[in-house]
């Protein structure tokens, strides 16, 4: 009952707020708007259908094939592989729904689906490389250092979280679905409509929510006493700040920042923890499934600190 209560009072605090200080939600509506058409939208649907698709073709049963034997050896099966390399390859929140087809059809158990949604999924090349690395620092090559980082921690804590003995190999045996061409397009088509919807309506929300907190001067005022209590840069708590909450105003709120260890490692640290606007399309994504999620958000903030530690250690190395 006070747990009701307390989300009653925030959503009215937040209604109450959106009355205040329309204007400054209205523009960050705006700029959420622009990074879906941007970002979004062109970075992840054609993503979204290839790998529906290739679900609803029975491409995945083929490919986890392939990659049981090396699943095994890891305690995952082979969907969990694929599932992985789905994840780093599509980007937000592409693993969680892949794991969440792969679960509601039965072909990986609860605890497996659990374990690989917190490691699964996670931000794409063309985010990492494409908004972080040239658009905030004008460097492809540090976007591909980020991308690296980011699969690195993302696997080291998979292997972690892992059972330690091997597990059996198993293999699909009825590999391809009887469904046509046409049926498996129009399905992956609609069912990549409705997760892209989903997605950009959370990005939406979450920059609304960012643009009344600076409206209010929140953000202001948590970010200056988080740079005099650490001694940085007040464009780097901002950034901080803003990408607990969302990815996109995150790494957008780093742009002028120079190429330096620490500033590559909280970018490194945004991009694995992804935000509380990706988390929720998490959520959204696994709904109707019974996948735990006690530790998915515990399993996100110690990638983020070891993608952080990593970069740290890198950039004495590579830059």
């Amino acid at each position: 009952m006070l747990k009701k209560l307390l989300y009653i009072f925030a959503s009215l605090g937040i209604f109450a707020a959106l009355l205040i200080f329309p204007k400054a939600a209205a523009e960050a509506v705006k700029d959420g708007l622009i990074m879906c058409g941007q970002v979004i939208i062109p970075s992840l649907f054609p993503f979204f259908i290839a790998t529906n698709l290739l679900n609803e073709l029975g491409a995945s049963k083929l490919i986890s094939n392939a990659l049981a034997p090396f699943g095994a050896r890891l305690g995952i099966s082979g969907h969990g592989v694929s599932a992985f390399i789905i994840g780093v390859t599509g980007g937000y929140p592409l693993g969680a729904a892949y794991t969440a087809r792969l679960r509601s059809q039965g072909l990986i158990s609860r605890e497996e689906a659990s374990r690989l949604l917190v490691f699964c999924n996670n931000s794409g090349p063309a985010f990492i490389v494409g908004a972080a690395g040239i658009g905030v620092f004008s460097s492809a090559a540090v976007g591909f250092f980020l991308y690296a980082v980011h699969i690195l921690s993302a696997l080291s804590f998979g292997i972690m979280i892992c059972p330690k003995a091997p597990c059996d190999i198993c293999y699909d045996e009825d590999i391809f679905a009887p469904v046509s061409f046409s049926e498996a397009i129009t399905a992956s088509v609609r069912r990549s409509a409705d997760s892209v919807i989903g997605v950009c309506a959370f990005v939406i929300a979450f920059s609304a929510l960012n643009g009344v907190l600076d409206g209010m001067d929140i953000t202001r005022i948590l970010a200056g006493e988080l740079s005099y209590r650490l001694g940085a840069e007040l464009s780097w708590c901002r950034a901080l700040l803003s990408g607990i909450l969302e990815l996109g105003n995150g790494i957008g709120g780093m742009a002028g920042l120079d190429i330096r260890p620490l500033n590559l490692a909280l970018a490194a640290f945004i991009l694995s923890w992804g935000g509380l606007s990706v988390h929720f399309q998490t959520l959204a994504m696994i709904s109707g499934t019974d996948i735990k999620t006690a530790r998915y958000m515990i399993g996100r903030l110690m990638i983020a600190l070891m993608a952080a530690s990593l970069s740290l250690l890198g950039t004495s190395i590579v830059f």
